[in-house]
């Protein structure tokens, strides 16, 4: 697959008002496809974590081994840190998105490049947010199908 190769300068985000104001529009626009994506990940983490803890059958869950009791709280809590981890990802787009907003009054295309993709962009600075909240909400969820698992062969 063929890459696009951009000017290192920014070069390319001058040119007539119109067309700077078209691009920070689009930057707005993939932000906020941006936000509500992991958005969407952090009801369906906390979702899933409300499911778990209404649908289990707790009068077999304490017959459990401790360990299995456990594994199920540590995966809970994982998933639970996941989720934290995501709406503090969303937390920074809002702020960085407000940035942005504020660059349509001046046309300044290349600061509104530089607060969502530069840098000191969002994905630079606070994409660890959302990487970590993808791996502790995958390791939770599989730990929690684990303790389930052992619930529902467990007898």
């Amino acid at each position: 697959m063929s890459s696009i190769d951009f000017p290192d300068d920014l070069s390319d985000l001058d040119g007539p008002e119109e067309r700077r104001v078209q691009y920070i529009q689009g930057l707005l626009d993939v932000m906020g496809e941006d936000l509500r994506h992991v958005m969407l990940f952090v009801t369906v983490s906390l979702s899933f974590i409300v499911i778990v803890l209404t649908q289990l059958p707790f009068d077999r869950l304490v017959d459990l081994p401790l360990a299995v009791r456990l594994l199920l709280v540590v995966g809970l809590a994982l998933t639970g840190a996941g989720a934290l981890l995501f709406f503090r990802y969303v937390r920074v787009i809002h702020l960085a998105r407000l940035g942005v907003a504020r660059c349509l009054a001046s046309a300044d295309a290349r600061h509104a490049r530089q607060l969502w993709a530069g840098a000191e962009g969002v994905w630079e600075t606070r994409g660890s947010f959302y990487r970590w909240g993808v791996r502790l909400t995958g390791l939770g969820g599989s730990v929690v199908a684990l303790s389930v698992s052992c619930l529902l062969l467990g007898g």
